[in-house]
C-alpha cells in the first residue's frame, strides 16, 4: 500500500481553496497518519485534510469493536433514533417508502417497523451483519458507492451520523437525490463546529496549553468523523444537490453519555485512571451537554426538487 500522506487543496465541503490549518493528530486505525486539520475560511467547515480512500476508510473500521460500541452509544442512541421517528411521524405516512442509509446494526430499522412503518429499506457498505432485519426490511443494499439502489425509488432517505463519515459529501447527497422520488424527503442528523469548537482552535495556536487543544480536535474530526460542517455549509450542499425547502435545527446531541466521553477522551487518552471521571462529569456538563456551548448536532430535512 503507498503510505505517502497525500492533502486535499481544497475544502471536502465547499471546494473553496481557502483553508487554514488547525493543527495534527496521532491516527492509529490505517495507514495515514498524522491526520492534518483544517477550517474552511468560506463555508466553516472543519475537515481532514488528508485525501483518504474507501479502501483505507474500510480497514479502519475494522480494527473497531463494532459491537462494544454499539452497546457504549446504546443509551443515547435510542433517544436520537425516537426524535428522529418523531419527526419522520409528522411527514411521513406508515406506508410510505423509506431507505435508511448508513443503517450500522440496523436498530433504526428495526424501530421503524415497531413504531409502524411497513416499507423500509436499508444500506450500508459490504461486510457488516445485518442478518436481525433481513426479516423486515424490503430491501438491504450493500455497496459502496450507492448505484445498487434504483432512481426515483424513496419517499424518504435517513441518515443518522452517516454524512460526516464520507469523503464525498457532495456525491453522498447526489445520490440520495437520485434515488428520492420527486418532492421525497431527506432526513439526517450531523455534527456541526461549536463554540467549543472554535474556542480550541484557538487554544491550539497558543504555548504550552495547544495540547488541550489538540486533544479536542482528535476527538472531533478523525479518520472516522471527516468533516464537521457549518448551518452554512449544509445549505449549500443541500442546494447543490438539488434540493429546496431546507430546515436546519441546531442543537445539542451527544452520541455517549457524558462520563464516557470524559473516561475515554479526557483520561484514557492522556494516561490517568478512569474512575476520575465521576469528578469531571459535573464540571464539564455545562460545557459538553447544553446548547449555549456545545450545540453540536444540525437535524437536518429537505425536499428533493422537480
Amino acid at each position: 500500500m503507498d503510505n505517502t500522506v497525500r492533502l486535499l487543496a481544497e475544502c471536502r465541503v465547499c471546494k473553496s481553496a481557502a483553508v487554514g490549518f488547525l493543527c495534527d493528530t496521532w491516527n492509529e486505525h490505517s495507514a495515514t497518519s498524522p491526520l492534518s486539520h483544517y477550517r474552511c475560511r468560506d463555508c466553516g467547515s472543519v475537515f481532514v485534510g488528508n485525501d483518504v480512500r474507501g479502501e483505507e476508510l474500510g480497514l479502519a473500521y475494522a480494527t473497531l469493536d463494532s459491537s462494544g460500541y454499539y452497546k457504549e452509544i446504546e443509551s443515547e442512541n435510542s433517544k436520537k433514533m425516537a426524535r428522529s421517528i418523531r419527526d419522520l411521524k409528522t411527514f411521513l405516512h406508515a406506508d410510505s417508502t423509506v431507505l435508511d442509509i448508513g443503517t450500522g446494526n440496523g436498530l433504526f430499522v428495526e424501530l421503524l417497523h415497531q413504531e409502524g412503518f411497513t416499507d423500509i429499506s436499508a444500506h450500508e457498505i459490504p461486510g457488516g451483519d445485518l442478518s436481525k432485519i433481513t426479516r423486515i426490511a424490503n430491501k438491504i443494499y450493500e455497496d459502496f458507492d450507492y448505484t445498487s439502489i434504483a432512481s426515483n425509488s424513496f419517499d424518504a432517505v435517513t441518515l443518522l451520523d452517516v454524512v460526516e463519515h464520507v469523503p464525498d459529501p457532495s456525491y453522498l447527497l447526489s445520490m440520495c437525490n437520485r434515488i428520492l422520488k420527486s418532492g421525497g424527503m431527506i432526513y439526517f442528523h450531523t455534527p456541526v463546529v461549536t463554540r467549543i469548537d472554535r474556542l480550541m482552535h484557538v487554544l491550539q495556536k497558543l504555548p504550552v496549553i495547544s495540547k488541550i487543544g489538540i486533544m479536542w480536535q482528535r476527538a472531533r474530526t478523525s479518520i472516522f468523523h471527516l468533516q464537521n460542517y457549518t448551518p452554512q455549509s449544509l445549505q449549500l450542499l443541500l442546494q447543490n444537490a438539488g434540493f429546496g425547502e431546507i430546515q436546519i435545527e441546531v442543537r445539542n446531541e451527544l452520541s455517549w453519555p457524558m462520563a464516557l466521553y470524559v473516561r475515554i477522551y479526557l483520561l484514557q487518552k492522556n494516561g490517568l485512571p478512569g474512575w476520575l471521571a465521576p469528578l469531571f462529569v459535573p464540571i464539564l456538563r455545562p460545557l459538553l451537554a447544553t446548547d449555549t456551548f456545545n450545540a453540536n448536532k444540525a437535524i437536518v430535512r429537505a425536499i428533493k426538487q422537480s
